[in-house]
């Protein structure tokens, strides 16, 4: 699957944010508890291995990082993504295991609230993650744990051949003005890479 992201990381938590999914109805939107590990060596080259539950995830970057706006004073960096998942046997689950404990792999804690915009002229429809309805923008929002260190990331996600544009007019209307800024956005490799350098 190719995707464009853009993501944002903070130190504090965002009110506005998880108000926006305490308002959504239970049925549109999806919460979620899961420790994803990441592969260490490979975070510095802008590609993400990460194993979740009983499955491995790769996801390459495939052009430099674009500076966009997705409303009035909300800026950040648009990337575009190729991922490929792959199921785990057992017997790979145990070799992962194991490979997991010689160090090369970041343990990431994570609550996850996600659901996806249905883009429709000028309406906004919301349905919980995992379904696929046309034209659509994932919004996430979570709190993450890493080496007993707390962060909070926003992040937005559509197909990289989708041909609308994201609605500014929504995200003006649930983001304050200048709250989202391109110091702050990037990556999920990139950002762990600097947790493991400040190490």
């Amino acid at each position: 699957m190719k995707t464009h992201e853009i993501r944002w990381f903070f130190k504090e938590p965002q009110r506005y944010f998880s108000s926006f999914f305490e308002r959504l109805p239970q049925e549109a939107a999806t919460f979620e508890q899961r420790t994803d590990r990441y592969l260490i060596p490979v975070l510095e080259q802008g590609v993400g291995v990460k194993i979740r539950a009983n499955r491995i995830e790769v996801k390459s970057r495939t052009a430099n990082p674009i500076p966009v706006q997705i409303a009035p004073g909300l800026k950040g960096y648009r990337e575009t993504w190729v991922k490929y998942g792959f199921d785990l046997q057992a017997d790979q689950e145990t070799d992962f295991s194991l490979a997991e404990s010689s160090g090369a792999w970041l343990e990431v804690y994570k609550e996850r609230w996600a659901t996806l915009v249905e883009v429709s002229h000028t309406h906004w429809y919301f349905h919980p993650a995992g379904t696929n309805p046309a034209n659509w923008v994932q919004m996430e929002y979570t709190r993450v744990r890493i080496q007993n260190h707390f962060w909070y990331t926003f992040g937005l996600e559509w197909p990289s051949a989708a041909t609308d544009e994201i609605p500014e007019h929504f995200f003006s209307e649930i983001i304050p003005p200048d709250s989202l800024h391109q110091q702050e956005s990037m990556s999920y490799p990139s950002f762990l890479y600097q947790q493991v350098a400040l190490r």
